[in-house]
């Protein structure tokens, strides 16, 4: 199974991961799927491979929280 997908997701702040936000590793752009899902852009990022996965997980989460 999908470890990820089964974990319990507990609300994340701005405030409590701003760090990590501030890398812009991945970031909603503003623009929407055709079904008005958000899109999320990981834009080039040298050091991507060396990001923790709970940092990524932490940025994702929050950013697929946000209506």
């Amino acid at each position: 199974t999908d470890e990820i997908m089964h974990q319990d997701i507990i609300p994340l702040y701005a405030a409590d991961i701003e760090d990590q936000l501030k890398k812009q590793f991945a970031y909603l752009s503003g623009g929407r799927g055709e079904d008005g899902c958000p899109v999320i852009t990981f834009p080039d990022y040298p050091a991507f491979s060396e990001i923790p996965e709970k940092e990524f997980q932490n940025v994702l989460t929050y950013l697929t929280s946000i209506p």
